[in-house]
């Protein structure tokens, strides 16, 4: 879930279909007013729900539109992580004509890059409207600016890495990556050590290791030890100012990993081609 989620970030996730989570007080949200905020809203959520990605775009603040920089790159987002609005339901609304946050109940289908299956969630997202040169207008942030997924592998000493998504935010680039173990001995991954990514135009871009979970994968940050025949899903993120295009290749080096009863460690680099 821990991809998607990112993909997605504004979600107060509610709870898995399907499973039986212990009951949770419900949130106490205001009314919902019968307003042309509302109607926006609603206009927004059809949009997206029908996968009129240009019109949904439309909607948006002029600063949302600046940070996206087009219907196409709002889209990807979407696509990246195979997201379908299933259904919404506007749950509650708290604020004034100044600005209102609307609390909207979501289901949401998407493709688990940990397992390439689609699952559903449930979920509370909330979206703001405001008033801007005499129209109201859209706000839901939380958002990559652009994304796009992948399939790019290498396999070295037995260790399998598959970038599954990449995910561009103003000030990092994340990667969701795919580590199997396909030899015959454990490994270990340590990709916080001297991993590394670059572009074909020169450019660097070093790991974030911070202790801020939302960001650094804790389990590969400790290290992660595969037995064989397993694997793990996790993101690695790299510091990155916003790129005005990102219609690039890119090389992925993930470094070091060490074989059970290797002497050396190793490295892997993986090719990815460039977003659309």
């Amino acid at each position: 879930m821990r991809t998607f989620e990112r993909a997605a970030c504004a979600l107060l996730c509610t709870a898995l279909l399907g499973a039986s989570p212990a009951p949770q007080p419900r949130p106490s949200y205001g009314p919902v007013p019968n307003n042309a905020q509302t109607g926006v809203v609603r206009r927004y959520l059809d949009a997206l729900r029908d996968a009129r990605y240009d019109d949904a775009f439309a909607l948006l603040t002029d600063d949302e539109r600046a940070y996206f920089g087009s219907a196409a790159w709002f889209k990807s987002v979407f696509e990246a992580d195979g997201v379908v609005l299933k259904s919404a339901s506007v749950a509650g609304a708290r604020g004034d004509d100044r600005g209102r946050v609307y609390f909207v109940r979501e289901r949401i289908g998407f493709v688990d890059h940990a397992d390439d299956a689609r699952h559903e969630i449930e979920a509370i997202v909330p979206i703001g409207i405001l008033p801007e040169r005499g129209a109201l207008h859209v706000k839901d942030p939380g958002k990559p600016y652009r994304a796009f997924a992948s399939a790019a592998t290498t396999d070295v000493s037995g260790l399998r890495a598959t970038v599954k998504k990449v995910d561009f935010f103003p000030d990092r680039i994340d990667v969701v990556i795919t580590f199997t173990n396909v030899g015959d001995n454990f490994v270990t991954v340590l990709p916080y050590g001297k991993s590394v990514l670059r572009d074909d135009r020169g450019g660097v871009y070093r790991i974030l290791a911070t202790k801020n979970w939302n960001v650094t994968d804790k389990r590969l940050y400790e290290g992660m030890r595969l037995a064989p025949n397993s694997r793990y899903t996790g993101s690695l993120a790299f510091s990155a100012a916003r790129l005005g295009d990102v219609k690039r290749t890119w090389s992925l080096t993930l470094a070091p990993a060490l074989r059970e009863g290797a002497d050396e460690p190793f490295e892997l680099t993986v090719q990815i081609a460039p977003g659309a």
